[in-house]
């Protein structure tokens, strides 16, 4: 038997391919039979390495996306934070924000010009630094090219890149920041209110949230050393913001002590923190925090149609902070106005009464001035010619004082009752007397008695004057009126007027600023009011009417026809030949008067009167005899003449003067027939001066 084999073709593509092992024995003595076939897989090395190194790079590399990405995200929503805030502010800058805020809005034309200067301004400043920029690019695009040796090719990009470059930085850096502070409006920087464990006061403007606002006056109290219990944020108002204050160990006294600092604390214009106490609580005050003016809305008055107004009407003369109406009547009503110079007293409160007074179908107004020239728009349709200097307002003070005086007689005989009851032939009359402190002695006690005897018979003082002293108007005179205004004024002043303590309830007229010239009007027309009705120390603003208003209204009224003072009072004041209407045909005279009376000799006086006219004097014969023929009056000579004005002026006599050349002339003057005229339409003037 042969050993040599033939090899046999066999197939091994379906062979796994392995080897036989022969295990070791284990510790255990267990024993593993041989011939197990360990089968090795089959790949080729190269390959299997080169798939190693892929995944660890594919591995990298999508990490290094995945960052990337991330952080491309994560600036892109800075950058756009950021690029949304700078547009806020870009806006502001330049519509003129920040200006408009400074101002406390623009309530007159005076401030949006103002604003329309500075938005002006900021625009040329931007075209410029547009222009500018360019041209700097350019100039360093040439020194670098020059000087560093780098082709002009390559280097132009390089200045606009860095500055893009810085900008983008700097935009994605505010972005952060303003993502990372949420609650802190585009406008607003870095400050200690992101620190909740500070206790430092921060402005106003930086608040965006009821919480934010009792947080900074929580702060602005404290730096003050002002505790308190509670601090509620009330509402937002377009002129500020109001909160609820509960005081603890403090007094209303404090705070308005402290109300300029706090001013500054909050960062509003000087008295723009106003308060309000409680009369049912002295721990309990409202604080009023205003930025923006409160009566920039107020819609331009209208003036009243000729004799559409009664004095028992409630007439709009202004609008309060919180938006009420400024109404009240005049029936019964008194006033003082306290201002500085420039805070409105003329133009504004004297102004408003004048122009309702003047419209009313039953009140007539006197106006006088003994310093300045008052209410002289309103000639025309005041019950006399406007009264200027300290003489003539003596003079006409001392006749309403005997009006106010006989009105009582005529009250009662006309069955009134208690107070004078008004009509168009029985007017109240309002007596407007501006710059009361240039008064004559004599006359400032005229105007004091007249102000205590006129509320029952109708005859109303409404007075105007720069300060409030002892000497000028006297401790008591300010609780006699029924109304007591101050505008801007000194703070001595407000003791006198509204009483002691009246600071610490929040009644700071100290704190309002008068006008300096037509663009900085301030606080001009704003005031503080005490009266029927008016017991909260808020701010409230008189209508401001135009002098072109004024004088169309004056023109229609005076046309329409004005009342004017009763005669019944004129001769119960023995009055009548003193005081003349002289006016428009449509006004009546006292020679009108007299053609309605039933009596023989009225024809005859009134005919006497129409010849004198404005002449002082008369000859008899030469010109009073040839008037009455002329107006029918027959059988009357000389001595006839005399005794026919005897008769109603027993105490008057005929006259001797020079007239038109002639030395000595008998005749008769004007006085002694407007006496006889008083004697007729109240024959007791007469009886009177016969005893």
């Amino acid at each position: 038997m042969s050993i040599d084999t033939t090899p046999i073709d066999w197939d091994l593509s379906k062979v796994i391919p392995g080897e036989l092992v022969t295990p070791e024995p284990d510790g255990d003595g267990d024993d593993i039979a041989p011939g197990v076939l360990e089968v090795r897989p089959s790949y080729p090395p190269v390959l299997r390495k080169a798939g190693g190194a892929a995944m660890v790079a594919a591995s990298y590399t999508g990490k290094a996306i995945g960052i990337t990405a991330r952080a491309t995200w994560t600036g892109s929503v800075w950058f756009g934070a950021g690029f949304k805030a700078g547009c806020v502010l870009g806006w502001r800058y330049v519509r003129a924000h920040d200006h408009q805020e400074v101002l406390g809005g623009m309530s007159s034309g005076t401030d949006w010009n103002k604003v329309k200067q500075t938005r002006l301004s900021r625009w040329k400043f931007l075209g410029w630094t547009a222009l500018a920029t360019p041209i700097i690019d350019l100039l360093g695009w040439w020194a670098i090219t020059a000087f560093a040796d780098i082709p002009a090719a390559y280097s132009w990009p390089i200045l606009p890149g860095l500055e893009l470059t810085a900008a983008v930085t700097a935009i994605t850096a505010y972005g952060r920041y303003r993502l990372r502070a949420p609650d802190i409006a585009p406008q607003q920087v870095v400050a200690d209110m992101d620190n909740p464990d500070s206790d430092e006061p921060y402005p106003l403007a930086w608040c965006d949230s009821p919480g934010r606002v009792e947080e900074c006056v929580s702060r602005a109290l404290y730096a003050e050393r002002i505790e308190a219990r509670s601090v509620r944020y009330l509402g937002a108002h377009k002129w500020g913001h109001e909160v609820d204050i509960l005081l603890k160990g403090s007094t209303a006294g404090s705070v308005n002590g402290a109300a300029e600092k706090l001013d500054a604390h909050f960062n509003i214009a000087l008295g723009g923190t106003l308060i309000e106490t409680d009369p049912e609580n002295a721990a309990h005050i409202v604080l009023r925090l205003v930025t923006a003016d409160p009566f920039a809305d107020m819609p331009r008055p209208v003036v009243h149609a000729p004799n559409s107004l009664s004095v028992r009407d409630l007439v709009v003369y202004g609008q309060g902070m919180d938006g009420a109406p400024l109404q009240f009547r005049l029936r019964g009503m008194s006033m003082l106005v306290i201002g500085s110079p420039g805070s409105a007293k003329t133009k504004g409160a004297l102004r408003s009464l004048a122009e309702s007074i003047t419209a009313c179908r039953d009140a007539i107004v006197v106006e006088m001035d003994p310093a300045k020239d008052g209410l002289s728009e309103f000639d025309g349709v005041m019950a006399a010619p406007p009264i200027r200097g300290g003489k003539d307002c003596t003079e006409w003070l001392s006749r309403l004082v005997k009006i106010a005086r006989a009105r009582n007689q005529v009250k009662s005989k006309l069955e009134m009752g208690d107070l004078w009851a008004p009509t168009a032939k029985h007017p109240t009359i309002f007596v407007i007397v501006d710059e009361f402190i240039f008064l004559p002695q004599e006359a400032k006690d005229l105007a004091i008695e007249l102000l205590r005897l006129g509320r029952e018979t109708g005859v109303h003082l409404l007075f105007a004057a720069q300060e409030s002293t002892a000497d000028a108007l006297g401790d008591a005179i300010a609780s006699a009126v029924t109304y007591r205004i101050m505008l801007a004024s000194r703070t001595e002043d407000i003791r006198l007027v509204f009483g002691k303590g009246a600071s610490d309830l929040g009644y700071r007229p100290d704190r309002l600023r008068p006008a300096v010239d037509e663009e900085r009007v301030y606080d001009a027309g704003k005031f503080y009011i005490q009266g029927p009705g008016f017991n909260r120390p808020i701010q409230w603003r008189w209508h401001r009417l135009e002098r072109d208003q004024i004088r169309e209204a004056v023109k229609e009224r005076a046309a329409a026809g004005r009342p004017w003072f009763d005669h019944d009072s004129l001769a119960a004041a023995d009055l009548l030949h003193v005081i003349r209407r002289d006016g428009t045909a449509s006004e009546a005279t006292l020679a009108d008067r007299l053609d309605g009376l039933d009596h023989d000799d009225a024809p005859a006086v009134a005919a006497l009167l129409r010849a004198f006219g404005k002449e002082p004097f008369l000859p008899t014969t030469e010109m009073l005899l040839p008037a009455l023929e002329a107006a029918g009056v027959e059988g009357l000579d000389g001595t006839a003449l005399a005794e026919l004005i005897r008769k109603h002026a027993p105490d008057v006599t005929a006259a001797r003067q020079p007239w038109e050349g002639k030395p000595q002339v008998r005749g008769w003057r004007r006085e002694a027939v407007e006496q006889a005229a008083a004697g007729l339409i109240d024959p007791s003037t007469a009886r009177l001066r016969a005893a």
